[in-house]
C-alpha cells in the first residue's frame, strides 16, 4: 500500500503516517471483530441445522409403520430348527419336529491311481427327475432336458470332473481322495425328492453298461449293480420331513422360506422331540429406537442451551446468545414434551417413563417404558396416532414435523442462516470499501508530509546558509 519515502529526513514521515493510518483503521478492527462473530454464527447455525435434522429423523422412526411390526422369533433349540421373523409377522407359537432333512443325491465311482488317471471317451447324459419308488428306480423329469457331457479320447478323471462342472447339467463333480487313490463324486446341486439324476453312458468303446472305459461312470437307477449302474448311491435325493404342531409337512430344501406367514424356518438336524419356536413383538427394537430419539433430543437440547447461554465465570457468551429464533427452536420443542395425546391410554410421554428434567433434557426410565411396550398398540397411539387434528395426532409426528419447519427451505434454521450469510456479504463489502478509502488516505497523507519534510529540509538549508554567511562577517 506504501512505498519507501526518500526525503531528507527532517522528520519521520513513515512513522507519522503509520501512526496516524492506525487510529484512521479503528473502525476496520470493528468490521473484522464484527465479521468474527457472524462467522461464530453461521457455524452454530450450521450445527443447528444438522442437530435438527438427526433430531426430526429419530422421531420419523418412531411414526414408520415398520417400527410397530418389529418381531422377533426364537427357538427353544436353534441348533435344531432355527427361526427368523419379518416385520409384520403375527405373534405365535408353534412345535416343530423334523424327521428328515433334506438332501441332494450323491454318488461314488470306484477307485482310481490318481486324478490323471486316462478315462475313455464318449458322452456322459445326465437327466434330473424323480425315484418315486426307491432306490431303483427312476423317472426323469420331461420339463429338464437332458443335459450331454463330451469326453475326449485321452480326458483324466479330472477333466471329466471339469466338463461335468460346466456343463449346468444341474449336478456338481469333486475328486475325494481314498488313500492312495481318489474316486470321484457326484452330488446334485439342490436338495429335494425331485433332484434325483442318473447318468447314461456312450462308451466310445461301444460297450456302455461295462465297467470299463467311460461306461465305469454310468449310474442308471433301474439297471443292474455292474451292468449300468456302476458307481454307487451314497445318500439319495430327499424332501425334508416336519411337522408343525403335528401336521405332517415337506419341503425340498432345509431352508423354509414362509413357512409360516411371514416366518422362515431352517431345519439343522432331526428332533426327538417338538421344539417350541416363538415369534414376539421386538420390545427391544422399540426401546432401543425410542431411546435413539431421547439421545437425539438431549443433544439439540444441549446444543442450544451451550449456543445461547451466557456465562458469568468467565463473562463468555455463546455466538447464539440473545438469538430469538434459536431461542424460539428451543421453546417450540420443550413445548411438544408436554403436550398430551387424547383418545389413548397412554396420554403423555411421561406415562412411559420419558420426563423433563430441570435442565430441559429428557430421562428415560428403562421399566417404565417396558411396561408400557408390553402392548405396543397403546404405544403406537400415544407416538405415531395419524389423528384428525392436533389433539390427538401422535408425539413423534409432531416432533417430525416441526423438525420439518424448522429446518425446510422457508424454515427457522434456513432463514436465519441465510439473513447472517447476507450480513457477512455485506460485512465484507464495506471492508473492502473502507480499505479502497484507506488506500487513498495514505497516498494523501505520504504526499502531505514528504512535501512538509522538504519544505522543511530548505528552510534548515537556508538557516544554515545564513547562519556561514553571519559567522564570516568581520567582528567589530
Amino acid at each position: 500500500m506504501s512505498s519507501t519515502i526518500t526525503a531528507s529526513s527532517a522528520i519521520d514521515v513513515q512513522g507519522l503516517v503509520s501512526s496516524l493510518m492506525k487510529a484512521e483503521r479503528k473502525p476496520l478492527e470493528q468490521m473484522q471483530s464484527e465479521a468474527r462473530k457472524i462467522d461464530a454464527k453461521i457455524s452454530a447455525y450450521g450445527k443447528l441445522q444438522s442437530q435438527v435434522a438427526a433430531f426430526r429423523d429419530a422421531a420419523a422412526s418412531l411414526t414408520r409403520l415398520d417400527a410397530w411390526r418389529a418381531v422377533k422369533g426364537s427357538s427353544a433349540t436353534p441348533t435344531a430348527v432355527e427361526i427368523t421373523a419379518r416385520p409384520g409377522a403375527s405373534a405365535t407359537q408353534h412345535a416343530v419336529s423334523v424327521q428328515q432333512l433334506a438332501q441332494p443325491q450323491t454318488i461314488s465311482s470306484g477307485a482310481f491311481s490318481g486324478a490323471d488317471a486316462v478315462i475313455g471317451s464318449g458322452t456322459l447324459r445326465i437327466q434330473l427327475g424323480t425315484q418315486p419308488s426307491g432306490a431303483t428306480s427312476f423317472t426323469p423329469d420331461a420339463t429338464r432336458a437332458e443335459v450331454a457331457v463330451t469326453v475326449p479320447a485321452g480326458a483324466t478323471l479330472a477333466d471329466v470332473r471339469d466338463a461335468i462342472n460346466t456343463s449346468n447339467a444341474g449336478v456338481r463333480a469333486s475328486i475325494v481322495r481314498d488313500g492312495e487313490q481318489v474316486r470321484l463324486f457326484v452330488t446334485g446341486s439342490q436338495s429335494g425328492g425331485n433332484q434325483a439324476f442318473r447318468i447314461l453312458a456312450t462308451d466310445a468303446d461301444g460297450v456302455s453298461t461295462d465297467t470299463g472305459g467311460l461306461s465305469a461312470l454310468a449310474f442308471d437307477p433301474t439297471a443292474a449293480a455292474g451292468a449300468g449302474r456302476n458307481l454307487s448311491l451314497v445318500r439319495s435325493a430327499a424332501d425334508a420331513q416336519y411337522t408343525i404342531d403335528g401336521v405332517a409337512l415337506t419341503a425340498r430344501s432345509n431352508r423354509i422360506a414362509d413357512a409360516m406367514d411371514g416366518v422362515d424356518l431352517v431345519l439343522r438336524q432331526t428332533t426327538g422331540a417338538p421344539v417350541q419356536v416363538d415369534v414376539t413383538v421386538d420390545t427391544a427394537a422399540l426401546e432401543e429406537s425410542t431411546k435413539k430419539f431421547v439421545d437425539a433430543y438431549n443433544a439439540l437440547n444441549k446444543l442450544i442451551s451451550e449456543q445461547t447461554r451466557y456465562d458469568e465465570a468467565s463473562k463468555v457468551a455463546g455466538p447464539l446468545q440473545g438469538d430469538r429464533s434459536a431461542v424460539g427452536i428451543l421453546g417450540q420443542v420443550r413445548s411438544i414434551v408436554r403436550e398430551t395425546v387424547a383418545g389413548g391410554t397412554l396420554a403423555r410421554l411421561s406415562d412411559v417413563g420419558i420426563t423433563l428434567q430441570r435442565d430441559g433434557s429428557l430421562s428415560m426410565n428403562a421399566e417404565t417404558f417396558r411396561s408400557a411396550a408390553t402392548d405396543p398398540s397403546r404405544l403406537q397411539s400415544l407416538f405415531a396416532a395419524p389423528g384428525n387434528g392436533t389433539g390427538d395426532r401422535g408425539l413423534m409426528l409432531r416432533f417430525r414435523d416441526l423438525g420439518d419447519r424448522l429446518i425446510g427451505a422457508d424454515g427457522t434454521v434456513p432463514t436465519a442462516t441465510e439473513a447472517w450469510q447476507a450480513r457477512k456479504t455485506a460485512n465484507a463489502r464495506r471492508q473492502d470499501a473502507f480499505e479502497t478509502r484507506m488506500t487513498e488516505v495514505e497516498k494523501r497523507l505520504l504526499r502531505q508530509y514528504t512535501s512538509l519534510d522538504a519544505q522543511l529540509a530548505a528552510a534548515q538549508g537556508s538557516s544554515n546558509a545564513l547562519a556561514n554567511a553571519l559567522a564570516g562577517l568581520p567582528k567589530l
